[in-house]
């Protein structure tokens, strides 16, 4: 037998899907061996190739195993090569594979069965499932399929969807649920809560929760949006939401919603810092942010304070300014220590005043009022300022509106501006109204 296999391979050399015009004749497997994993162990690879050792195979065989590895959608490419045994009785089967990148976590949304089960069970039913999958056709509808067969064995049979979904930035996961769709939120009821009331917190979460599509991962994201910044307020800086149970709704299509929370000791106000880059004029920022004197901390003053820090720094000229916040909590002390964190970015200058819609008269007023100087820091707001002025002042007679546009040079940091004034109905240009021919407007503050 051994003769006759190897004069068949010196007439035809089978790799992968290559064709030829005879067929290679069955023989049996003797051994099959995967090459190019890295993640799937070899002994998944093989079983879910469908081959097996000790099975008389043939061309079309191999060419079956391949497409079966390819459907999976566990790999960008496969290929198969055969060719006559060392031990000169069959094939030596061999495939050359490369994984699909990157793998998903998986989530479970509104189906009556937990990760932990659907995890045991893909792990008992499916050889390539290393705990994650890739977020290909192929591996989604392989495991809906494994867990529409869960969900039958626990006579709960439902048709499932999965996809790839975004959970935060740069965090996605493959989530699976109903395939009819998610249930929308009817009602939300807290349990535990002491320190604020039902009704705060319904009315917090009711905008934003009721009537939309219930997933655990988008509810918490909204608990923490808009329930944690309530108990934040009033210093209760360690509440958790420790339980989220669902259950159809008796009186609406949907679904109610039971969140069990621990509220947590309140903590005081401990110290009051500055971190990042401008850690260095931590007095300058500190007067600026204006924190009150507080005893429970209340985080939304200090978030008032960063957004004080923020306008502050971009009226001196930083317009890509970013103002964060952090805190430490000391839970043996109960204080927490806030920390605002300026990210100035450039500091732009001022450039060039455009003046469009004047006579010369005009003109000359508009320059002598405008109070920021060539390449003095460019405060942002002072455009919008300076219009205001104008307007308050009165002084243009026929004056329609004034349209400031600042044009802004990111590689030289530079901020020209340009005022576009606007004719009234009666189409004159606007003009200095006489008893103020001179008028030199509000400086610079």
């Amino acid at each position: 037998m051994a003769r006759q296999i190897s004069l068949f391979f010196l007439a035809l050399a089978v790799f992968g899907g290559a064709r030829a015009e005879a067929q290679a004749p069955a023989f049996p497997i003797d051994s099959i061996a995967v090459e190019g994993n890295r993640i799937l162990n070899t002994k998944g690879i093989a079983e879910a190739s469908g081959l097996k050792i000790g099975q008389k195979a043939e061309g079309p065989d191999f060419d079956a195993a391949r497409d079966r590895l390819l459907a999976t959608g566990y790999f960008e490419t496969v290929a198969c090569r055969y060719k006559p045994s060392a031990k000169g009785a069959g094939y030596e089967v061999a495939f050359e594979v490369q994984e699909m990148e990157p793998l998903y976590t998986l989530r479970i949304e509104a189906l009556p069965v937990t990760v932990a089960e659907v995890t045991a069970w893909l792990k008992a039913k499916d050889p390539l499932f290393p705990g994650r999958i890739p977020g290909t056709e192929g591996a989604l509808k392989r495991t809906t399929l494994e867990i529409e067969r869960l969900l039958e064995s626990k006579k709960t049979p439902m048709k499932v969807g999965g996809k790839i979904v975004l959970l935060a930035e740069k965090k996605y996961e493959a989530q699976f649920t109903p395939a009819e769709g998610l249930p929308n939120v009817s009602l939300v009821h807290f349990v535990g809560n002491k320190a604020v009331r039902d009704t705060d917190l319904q009315n917090a979460i009711a905008a934003v929760a009721f009537g939309q599509p219930y997933t655990e991962a988008n509810f918490r994201m909204l608990l923490d949006s808009q329930i944690r910044p309530i108990y934040e307020k009033s210093g209760y800086m360690r509440v958790a939401f420790t339980k989220i149970e669902t259950a159809p709704s008796t009186q609406v299509k949907g679904i109610d919603v039971t969140v069990t929370l621990t509220e947590g000791p309140q903590f005081k106000l401990g110290d009051v810092a500055v971190r990042g880059p401008m850690a260095d004029q931590s007095k300058h920022i500190l007067r600026v942010a204006k924190t009150p004197q507080m005893t429970i901390v209340d985080f939304d003053q200090i978030r008032d304070g960063a957004a004080r820090v923020r306008e502050s720094l971009k009226h001196e000229g930083y317009l890509d300014v970013d103002v964060s916040t952090d805190r430490v909590i000391h839970d043996d002390t109960k204080t927490v220590d806030a920390f605002y964190i300026p990210n100035p970015g450039p500091q732009y200058m001022f450039g060039d005043l455009e003046i469009k819609g004047l006579g010369l008269d005009g003109l000359e007023a508009i320059r002598k009022m405008w109070g920021v100087k060539k390449g003095e820091p460019f405060p942002a707001e002072y455009p919008d300022y300076f219009v205001k002025k104008v307007k308050e002042e009165g002084l243009f007679d026929n004056l329609g509106d004034i349209r400031a546009e600042p044009k802004i040079d990111p590689e030289r940091h530079v901020v020209d501006v340009s005022l576009d004034f606007k004719y009234s109905n009666d189409e004159r240009k606007p003009r200095p109204k006489p008893q103020q021919p001179g008028y030199d407007g509000p400086p610079l503050e």
